[in-house]
């Protein structure tokens, strides 16, 4: 298929004028048009996941999707109105790892809150948290990866070694974890894994934006962050050994590798159930395709959202310099293969979507009664 770079490309270039000494005069709709015909033309060029996009969805769908998005543009009545115009514009190439974030990147770069059980309840805390059930099962709550909480993370699993230890029966809570950083849950692996884990890596698309966006990503979102500086220089030296354009592995020795934890933990639990469900996305899948490996884990709940074949979001700011388009520079070496964005993850046992937050609640008194020798019934009988 004739990818039509040329035309975007014109669309792209008939706004630049807006960017020079008319853009104090401009509205916001003649704004937010601007910064929709730059996304395209972007895209194509720098996302891991745009031509295979287009090349599946067709040139016809988002010709269509863009004339769609420019007549909502137009009429933006303020920024507000474009952000959510852009938002879903990006969401038509594809569902997750691709947003249209506005403010800075300081903005950006702090942890989505958690959402609300109900209107006006309070937001709980995404802080990882333990909770003993019984002498056999413990649960552990975890809501969120974002690398602001791999520390609290490592703590907890330090500060109640004991406790773990002494409780063969697991619950592993990932229901609604948006995902965040892969750092962030290793200190578990050496927990649950059952010895050796094959990883499939992925690839790094090499081109000037991204590697400027690899240089840049730490002080923009984790500023001090040394284990985020280190990815991200090795990130730019991998991308510096092919040429503009191509992919290059993320570690030099291939996409896949084969590894056991360091320091296993000497008495790991028995049995671990991992509690998922569709908002479980980005990271938190990845901890999935990790811990699935695990002779003794189970995947209990719904399907993951589906976010993960395209990764490693970095920040490219828009002409209007009032929002970012957050897009993907990493493809997993799964593909085509094993594709977890089309459906995400399926689980082991398939438990029904709860009706409430009472519903959701219950269901880890089922899987408790499930590892302790009972049933997954909801009546327990």
């Amino acid at each position: 298929m004739t990818l039509n770079l040329l035309a975007l490309a014109a669309l792209t270039l008939s706004a630049l004028p807006l960017a020079g000494a008319h853009a104090a005069a401009a509205t916001p709709g003649e704004t937010c048009v601007q910064d929709l015909r730059a996304i395209a033309p972007f895209l194509l060029e720098n996302d891991t996941g745009a031509r295979a996009h287009l090349e599946q969805k067709g040139q016809t769908y988002f010709d269509l999707a863009l004339a769609t998005a420019t007549k909502a543009a137009a009429g933006a009545a303020d920024g507000k109105a474009c952000d959510a115009i852009l938002e879903n514009y990006a969401r038509t190439w594809r569902k997750g790892h691709l947003h249209v974030k506005p403010g800075s990147a300081v903005d950006i770069a702090k942890p989505a809150p958690a959402r609300p059980a109900a209107q006006g309840q309070v937001a709980p805390s995404k802080e990882p948290a333990l909770r003993i059930l019984s002498d056999s099962t413990v649960l552990l709550t975890l809501p969120s990866f974002h690398g602001s909480y791999r520390a609290a993370l490592a703590s907890l699993l330090e500060t109640h070694r004991g406790t773990l230890a002494a409780r063969p029966n697991w619950i592993l809570d990932v229901r609604r974890n948006g995902g965040g950083s892969d750092s962030t849950y290793a200190p578990l692996l050496s927990w649950i894994s059952s010895g050796e884990m094959l990883t499939m890596g992925a690839e790094w698309l090499a081109t000037p934006a991204n590697i400027e966006g690899q240089e840049k990503v730490c002080a923009q979102l984790a500023p001090g962050d040394q284990a985020c500086a280190a990815f991200a220089a090795q990130a730019v030296a991998q991308m510096r050994t092919v040429k503009p354009g191509q992919y290059a592995p993320q570690q030099s020795g291939g996409t896949v590798s084969y590894a056991r934890a360091d320091t296993p933990e000497p008495r790991r639990p028995a049995r671990v159930a991992v509690l998922v469900d569709r908002d479980c996305a980005s990271s938190c899948e990845e901890f999935l395709l990790a811990t699935r490996q695990s002779f003794h884990v189970k995947l209990i709940g719904r399907n993951s959202y589906g976010a993960l074949d395209y990764s490693n979001m970095r920040l490219h700011v828009l002409p209007s310099g009032q929002r970012h388009l957050q897009y993907a520079t990493s493809r997993s070496a799964r593909l085509p293969h094993l594709q977890v964005d089309l459906a995400g993850i399926q689980p082991d046992i398939y438990l029904p979507p709860p009706k409430d937050e009472a519903g959701r609640a219950e269901e880890i008194l089922r899987v408790q009664r499930w590892l302790e020798g009972g049933t997954l019934r909801p009546d327990g009988a």
